[in-house]
């Protein structure tokens, strides 16, 4: 009796250190620790680099700034070959022609290259997990990945706890998730409810006029909740549904 019960146990152990669920919500909040530490760091970077390369921060991304940082020549050619955009090359010459900037003393400059390249290491491991979460995704939840798009996808899965519950949600639930705050507080002093939660930053969502991000929400938040029936049962129709959605948008125009 004790080792069919432990048998059982095991079992139950085992699928669910197999559920993809746990290692998504668990590299999700790796990836948002790590993108505040990245930007934490990258602040009091610039606090001393500014004074080298005036303004060239506000030019460039984080992971552009980093490697045109550490270069040893900074040419045009040199910039090319980081593929940073024509338009942000030209400019970053033009600052360097003016030679506003100070000379740091060479400890001091060993300091800031080596915060620059530790960085670009915490960006390549973020990248990483990106891929990671993408897959995981996509291999286990095709409708959801497909119509709420692996970032969102990503972040509803980690809200509500699993797929399991996340499946369970009504299309209104699912159109407020991330809003919850917003949501009760609205409640609270009798204001205007949220329309949307992080659907916000969907990709069909965000350029719209502001009339229209609401009823695209419900929309999405729609097909979504089929989408995640279909997940269930292991049925692509994500793309049946993706069409459904761009005959939407075409009525809203």
């Amino acid at each position: 009796m004790k080792e069919k019960i432990l048998a059982i146990t095991k079992k139950r152990v085992k699928e669910k250190l197999e559920n993809p669920d746990q290692k998504i919500i668990n590299l999700s909040l790796i990836l948002e620790k790590l993108q505040l530490r990245i930007n934490e760091v990258t602040e009091l970077l610039k606090i001393i680099t500014d004074q080298e390369y005036p303004s060239i921060d506000q030019i460039l991304t984080i992971k552009e700034y980093c490697s045109f940082y550490i270069l040893k020549n900074k040419t045009k050619e040199d910039l090319k070959e980081l593929k940073i955009d024509e338009n942000k090359i030209n400019e970053i010459i033009d600052i360097l022609s003016q030679k506003i900037g100070i000379v740091l003393k060479d400890e001091i400059k060993d300091i800031t290259t080596s915060l620059a390249k530790n960085i670009l290491d915490m960006i390549k491991v973020k990248e990483k997990i990106e891929t990671e979460i993408d897959i995981l995704i996509k291999a286990n939840y095709i409708n959801l990945y497909s119509i709420a798009s692996p970032k969102i996808a990503c972040k509803m899965i980690e809200i509500a706890g699993s797929f399991e519950k996340l499946a369970r949600y009504p299309a209104s639930t699912i159109q407020l998730l991330g809003s919850e705050k917003s949501f009760f507080k609205a409640l609270k002093f009798n204001k205007r409810t949220p329309k949307y939660g992080i659907l916000y930053n969907h990709p069909l969502i965000i350029n719209l006029s502001n009339r229209n991000k609401g009823r695209m929400a419900r929309t999405i938040a729609s097909k979504i909740s089929l989408g995640l029936k279909s997940d269930i049962g292991k049925k692509d129709i994500s793309k049946e549904i993706l069409e459904k959605i761009k005959i939407k948008i075409s009525e809203l125009k």
